[in-house]
């Protein structure tokens, strides 16, 4: 992400405004634990503001009111439960909530992965709360938990100068888990399921591939090899389940080994699990096939975990 990107509030020529912006390169905070990104373009006004927000897992807000603001937003990604005034609400990718001015409000981020919020604000209290309090992000991802937190009379005291007024309590895991009608989070685990593939090296692909065809009952799905030897084989299992792929290098040995996890959203709350476990996990990768990402153990063996691709109707 650019940290050189010029501040909204720079008086810019008409012709040379921006009129449009990637996520990449706006300006982002580090705000309360979460990630703030500004999609307004630069130069352009602040109102409405479009605030991209990302909360963790468990992520909520003091119960709080706007006086002047009706708070706005869309759900992008993950599972909120919303409590607004006397109405409580689950908020999955594509609900859209509003908050009338004056009415008390918080969320939990229910799902095991982060959620993402779209805000659209018809004034810019919020967006300066987040300067005021935030801290400017180096890239796009959550801040480590808890570096950034302050201290209750500093948070009170800068809400209130922007139009939120803290009135209580975050809203509770178990208080949301209830209304879900889910038990208490405790210490439940995402599942991770069977081997999915292996990645074998060899030195003669085509020599290999014949050899765990005809061993393993296995069927080759494709396969391109020169004369030499040299190429890349899938292999699946007759019987469902896993798949062996093969491809040269000049000493034998596993590329890696793939483990599956149900669907895309276990593979994003496997991924944030590992990353709050301090494991450098891999970028999350979509293709037709399926999406994963690596990890690697100690001595730098690389381990994938896998989703399918989603079932079409």
């Amino acid at each position: 992400m650019s940290s050189t990107a010029p501040d909204l509030d720079v008086p810019v020529n008409f012709a040379q405004r921006q009129t449009f912006t990637e996520r990449a390169t706006s300006r982002a905070w580090w705000f309360l634990g979460t990630l703030a990104v500004l999609r307004n373009p630069v130069g352009g006004p602040r109102v409405p503001a479009v605030i991209e927000l990302t909360i963790p897992p468990g992520g909520s807000p003091p119960r709080h009111v706007h006086d002047e603001l009706e708070d706005s937003f869309l759900v992008l990604d993950g599972e909120v439960v919303v409590r607004c005034g006397e109405q409580t609400i689950v908020g999955t990718p594509g609900t859209y909530v509003v908050v009338p001015l004056g009415t008390e409000h918080t969320f939990r981020v229910t799902s095991p992965y982060p959620a993402r919020l779209l805000l659209v604000h018809g004034d810019d209290s919020f967006l300066r709360l987040i300067e005021a309090a935030g801290t400017p992000a180096p890239e796009l991802r959550l801040p480590p938990a808890g570096e950034f937190d302050m201290d209750l009379e500093t948070l009170v005291r800068l809400n209130e100068e922007h139009d939120s007024r803290i009135l209580g309590p975050s809203l509770s895991e178990d208080d949301a888990r209830a209304f879900l009608g889910e038990p208490a989070a405790g210490n439940a685990q995402v599942a991770l399921g069977p081997v999915n593939h292996i990645s074998l090296q060899v030195t003669d692909v085509g020599r290999s591939a014949q050899w765990y065809a005809a061993a393993f009952n296995l069927d080759r799905v494709s396969q391109e090899t020169a004369e030499e030897g040299s190429g890349h084989a899938l292999l699946v299992s007759r019987s469902g389940g896993w798949l062996l792929s093969l491809t040269t290098a000049s000493s034998p040995g596993v590329a890696h080994v793939a483990i599956s996890c149900t669907d895309r959203d276990t593979l994003l709350a496997w991924r944030e699990l590992l990353l709050q476990r301090a494991v450098a996990a891999g970028t999350i990768t979509d293709a037709p096939y399926g999406s994963g990402f690596v990890v690697r153990d100690p001595d730098g063996l690389e381990l994938e975990l896998f989703a399918p691709p989603a079932q079409t109707p």
